[in-house]
């Protein structure tokens, strides 16, 4: 049976998102892991706060199980958002999905309770939805849910990290026009693009503490079986390169945001000096304007023009003559 299921940055990063800053009235679910494996320890629970997951041996996958796991797709099963619920949908070709022991064509209603093993033989998870308020994502610590985000959010995607600089690169150059238009509008995002740098650097203090839990968990492994200490390394490395990337993240928010002041200020500083120089001309083609004209030539006989009329003409060839560099007057709201 053929679904229409396809992976999207909604299903993902949005929805990861929204978990992260705007978590309320959003549920989370529990994949209880029930076979111990390279990448998860039987009887680990892991949170899916995102909309969209892929379970199989894939990188790319959410949940992923290591290449011992043969009759386990590279990606074998997805978990959608289905309304108020979820639903499992099968992605292997070759390999079955089983749910409570049945093999699922297609898509599969889940409940709390349910379990899903990838193949017949392969690993077995059970889905668990928690009850009342520790249902909802807002139950969950900010630097947990930042980590979530990371883990699921952003791991279908290789090229993520450029996908948010765009993001930011778009927010910093609005947070530029609002500044010269409404600076206290630009203020106040500022000040929430900072809070968000706390976040990240909350998240990086988070991610030194599980270095450490995994580096003196690899000591202890040292006079356990090779395989223990191949699966911390793999651990710790991974956290490692984890902590690189939200290092660079942080690193990158930063510089941005101070381009985005440099520019504002750049910009309220050109206009000001614009309003001056517009006031100055002002000034001086009411000087010449109001000056009187010069006494005819009687011997001349020339022409007799009125005050008016010569005051006028001469105000209006000094207005062409300055036209090309008079500014725009530009409003500055203080």
């Amino acid at each position: 049976m053929e679904t229409n299921y396809k992976r999207t940055v909604a299903g993902s990063v949005g929805a990861g998102m929204a978990s992260v800053f705007n978590a309320s009235g959003r549920q989370y679910y529990i994949l209880e892991h029930k076979t111990e494996s390279l990448y998860h320890h039987a009887g680990e629970s892991q949170k899916i706060i995102v909309d969209q997951i892929e379970l199989g041996r894939d990188s790319a996958c959410q949940v992923r199980f290591d290449e011992s796991f043969e009759t386990v797709s590279r990606r074998h099963a997805a978990i959608v958002k289905d309304g108020d619920g979820w639903k499992l949908i099968t992605l292997s070709q070759t390999n079955p999905t089983l749910v409570n022991g049945q093999v699922v064509q297609g898509e599969w209603k889940l409940n709390s309770g349910d379990e899903i093993r990838l193949s017949s033989k392969g690993p077995l998870m059970g889905f668990i939805v928690p009850q009342g308020k520790q249902s909802m994502v807002s139950s969950i610590g900010m630097t947990e849910r930042l980590n979530l985000f990371r883990q699921q959010a952003l791991r279908p995607y290789k090229t993520a990290l450029w996908v948010l600089a765009i993001i930011l690169v778009v927010a910093v150059g609005g947070l530029i026009t609002w500044n010269v238009v409404q600076s206290n509008k630009f203020n106040e995002e500022l000040q929430n693009k900072q809070v968000q740098i706390l976040e990240v650097q909350e998240a990086l203090n988070e991610s030194d503490v599980q270095i450490e839990e995994l580096n003196n968990e690899l000591v202890k492994a040292q006079n356990q079986s090779a395989v223990e200490r191949e699966r911390v390394q793999r651990q710790l490395k991974a956290a490692q390169t984890e902590r690189d990337a939200l290092i660079k993240h942080a690193r990158q928010l930063k510089e941005d945001l101070q381009d985005a002041v440099d520019n504002a200020d750049k910009a309220s500083s050109e206009a000001e000096r614009a309003q001056d120089k517009l006031e100055e001309l002002s000034k001086q083609i009411d000087e010449i304007s109001s000056k009187p004209a010069p006494a005819p030539v009687e011997e001349e006989k020339p022409a007799q023009v009125s005050p008016k009329v010569e005051s006028k003409a001469v105000k209006d060839a000094i207005q062409k003559r300055l036209e090309p560099d008079r500014p725009t007057k530009i409003k500055i709201h203080e």
